[in-house]
């Protein structure tokens, strides 16, 4: 399939489910300068060559060397979430995804590169959400990633380090509302998601990815909103996940928990929502403050909602949970104490901070797409 490069690129509406800590469904469109389609996500399913690298058990993540780019997959996702507080105890949330997907297995370079990304910033303050995004083709140096030492970057957005690794590192960001500026270090390994890395996201339909996750990340720095600078600390999570077919025609969204346990385990679930009579799917992973982990199968993971509430923009979602993971005597009921966590960019979502009780107390987060 050849794709026309000469018309300028407009909007990209990506939307991205299916991540262990976060990712799977890809819709989106390109459009020219004469504001007509130039791809609908019909076309990408039925003309898209379906040629890319597999995704098979076996490989084992490797660092740093999986500190990259891995263009011969369809998609890749980096996520960064921060739960941050001032002096005060006020709650900030921060997050960064960058996305990618590529439009064709050949390689390319300039404006004949396939590789399409869009990134979203979100600050979410104790009164207000801020949100800004960019969109960018690789090869024309608005967008990438340099590994030693590493840097991942699209247009004034980057994180950078020193040495190899993500972390210790520095997410800064700079938009017309808000400034971030966080310094991040390691308190744990990386950890291969699933099996060495290899994560199924569905079983029946033999679907997975590779990634890996850092559940266990200091943070501290300011956020700037307008004239006012707030010094801020706290945790965060950052992954980056890849894969090939990804995109799935009977996925219509996804609900993914991030929860902070009060005996110092992460426990990160993903429940993705099917079209017809698909039943959802649950997949996560527990991690351990010894660096160590379980990667949890569908069937280790009770997650349904009890409540939903409608929002201002006439939206109802789900905002009230129940988690189970039985083996591990987890048992949490999550809820959010701020409905109006509605983030419109053009991957539309809820993302919000929650909290759980149970059989053990929790904080975390909780991100809803496809609504």
């Amino acid at each position: 399939m050849q794709i026309t490069l000469n018309k300028r690129l407009l909007l990209i509406t990506t939307l991205v489910a299916t991540l262990s800590i976060g990712v799977g469904i890809v819709i989106y469109k390109l459009w020219s300068t004469e504001q007509q389609p130039l791809l609908t996500i019909e076309d990408l399913k039925s003309e898209v060559d379906d040629t890319f690298e597999p995704v098979l058990p076996g490989p084992r993540i490797n660092f740093p060397n999986d500190f990259r780019v891995h263009p011969k997959f369809q998609h890749e996702v980096w996520r960064y979430i921060a739960t941050l507080n001032d002096d005060q105890g006020n709650e900030y949330l921060v997050q960064w995804f960058l996305f990618r997907i590529s439009m064709s297995e050949n390689e390319g370079t300039g404006w004949e590169s396939p590789q399409i990304y869009t990134s979203q910033a979100i600050v979410t303050t104790p009164d207000q959400v801020f949100r800004d995004q960019r969109f960018a083709r690789g090869g024309v140096g608005l967008v990438g990633m340099r590994q030693r030492p590493y840097q991942l970057s699209i247009d004034n957005w980057s994180l950078r380090s020193f040495t190899g690794f993500p972390m210790p590192g520095r997410l800064s960001i700079s938009s017309d509302q808000f400034d971030i500026n966080l310094a991040n270090s390691l308190d744990k390994p990386y950890i291969p998601l699933g099996e060495n890395g290899y994560q199924v996201t569905h079983e029946l339909m033999s679907r997975a990815m590779y990634g890996y996750a850092a559940p266990y990340v200091k943070s501290s720095g300011t956020l700037t909103i307008g004239n006012q600078t707030i010094e801020v600390s706290g945790n965060a999570v950052f992954n980056q996940v890849w894969g090939t077919d990804i995109i799935g025609e009977d996925q219509k969204g996804y609900n993914q928990f991030t929860f902070r346990l009060q005996d110092g385990r992460v426990l990160s679930v993903t429940k993705t929502r099917h079209q017809g009579d698909i039943d959802a799917y649950h997949y996560g992973n527990i991690y351990t403050p010894d660096g160590g982990h379980v990667a949890l199968k569908h069937d280790e993971i009770e997650v349904h909602a009890i409540g939903s509430s409608t929002l201002s923009n006439g939206k109802t979602v789900p905002l009230q949970w129940v988690v189970n993971v039985p083996e591990y005597n987890i048992f949490l009921t999550a809820k959010t104490s701020r409905l109006e966590q509605w983030v419109n960019l053009s991957i539309p979502s809820w993302s919000g901070r929650i909290e759980a009780s149970g059989s053990i107390n929790a904080t975390g987060y909780l991100q809803l797409i496809g609504y």
